[in-house]
């Protein structure tokens, strides 16, 4: 299997953002990369303003610092644009 680009794993992360707010843990098994590629992909949409990246100082399920990525209004309109 051919490895994907950094845009491919971008738009995969985007789309799964698209149904709901997710953890980089929650990212890296859905998109199925590594948590390092998926912390500075979602750090790259973050500057491009498509997505926002919040800070967890105690996550229900395990108690540890977590953050949690979500769509912006920016995101989803690039989102409707590139993927109707």
């Amino acid at each position: 299997m051919p490895k994907r680009t950094s845009y491919q794993v971008k738009k995969n992360i985007l789309l799964v953002l698209k149904e709901r707010a997710a953890t980089y843990a929650d990212l890296e098994r859905k998109v199925n990369t590594g948590f390092r590629t998926v912390k500075s992909n979602c750090e790259e949409l973050k500057e491009f303003g498509h997505v926002r990246i919040d800070e967890i100082n105690k996550h229900p399920s395990n108690g540890r610092k977590a953050h949690k990525v979500s769509l912006t209004k920016r995101g989803m309109q690039f989102l409707e644009n590139k993927h109707p």
